[in-house]
């Protein structure tokens, strides 16, 4: 651990949006950590979870007791996958920001007192840091949404139109 760097643990919406937004490789730029549970990892496709690993993403195995609070959560909160169960554990776990645009996901991290944010937050964090502009994130965000991506209508058009002036 010992790096200094703020850990963000992520669930799989975010890599398939920076994904099909071209933005993958960009996120590891970032001064953060990434980490996932091995189940996220293990479903990943697109991208792979093997290759978003030799990227520096982070494998994370829960503990029998995490799994068992999976488990209870599972039957509390109805909506959000178990995979994705295991990523709010974790980030609950490790104190880290959970990364995610799965609303039902998000709601429970609140819920639970996890920070939380989504792939928009991502994109603003990479301008930020200038390792892209607006002209690509706005493109990345067109990517999405052409792509069938589910992210927040109204935040998408806000950066749409700050972006504009690029």
């Amino acid at each position: 651990m010992g790096s200094g760097l703020q850990l963000y643990v992520t669930d799989s919406n975010v890599w398939v949006d920076l994904h099909l937004g071209r933005l993958v490789e960009k996120a590891f730029l970032m001064p953060i950590r990434f980490a996932a549970p091995d189940v996220i990892i293990e479903e990943l496709v697109r991208p792979s979870g093997a290759d978003l690993v030799a990227c520096g993403l982070r494998v994370e195995e829960l503990s029998g007791e995490q799994v068992l609070n999976v488990a209870d959560l599972a039957a509390r909160y109805l909506r959000p996958s178990r995979q994705d169960l295991f990523a709010l554990v974790l980030a609950e776990t490790l104190g880290a920001t959970l990364l995610t645009g799965d609303g039902a996901l998000r709601e429970a991290a609140r819920e639970m007192g996890v920070e939380v944010h989504g792939t928009i937050w991502l994109l603003d964090q990479m301008m930020a840091h200038g390792i892209i502009d607006g002209q690509k994130r706005a493109q990345a965000l067109r990517l999405m949404i052409d792509s069938g991506s589910r992210l927040p209508k109204d935040e998408v058009e806000s950066r749409l139109d700050e972006d504009r002036n690029w």
